[in-house]
């Protein structure tokens, strides 16, 4: 009887201990991810709006140019449209706090042997 009692005290401080450790990790780690959440959220909005912006003014310089082809401008725009959205991508990464200098470096590498 004398154990059975010992180990529902140790179990429930155990149990006290954990709930501590997650309060305490969520209080620290939790407000800090939280705001790389919302810091992410944010750099998105602001990206997209930035990189449709940035489409139709390209969109606009190539029309009134009226020296490309409506074909060659559709592709620049997509391609152009997909490079932005590389570079938000990574920047967000960069939020997080992953590494992407080796994803770049890949990137440019790429665009060099396809260029």
């Amino acid at each position: 009887r004398l154990w059975q009692s010992l180990t529902r005290t140790v179990q429930r401080k155990q149990a006290s201990m954990n709930t501590e450790a997650i309060w305490t990790f969520l209080s620290t780690q939790g407000v800090d991810f939280g705001l790389k959440v919302l810091a992410a959220i944010a750099a998105w909005v602001v990206g997209r709006w930035l990189i449709g912006l940035a489409l139709r003014v390209f969109t606009l310089a190539l029309e009134r140019g009226k020296r490309i082809d409506s074909t060659l401008s559709a592709y620049l725009r997509s391609i152009l449209s997909v490079l932005l959205n590389i570079v938000l991508v990574l920047a967000i990464l960069d939020i997080f706090g992953v590494k992407t200098t080796s994803f770049a470096a890949l990137l440019a590498g790429a665009g060099l042997a396809i260029g």
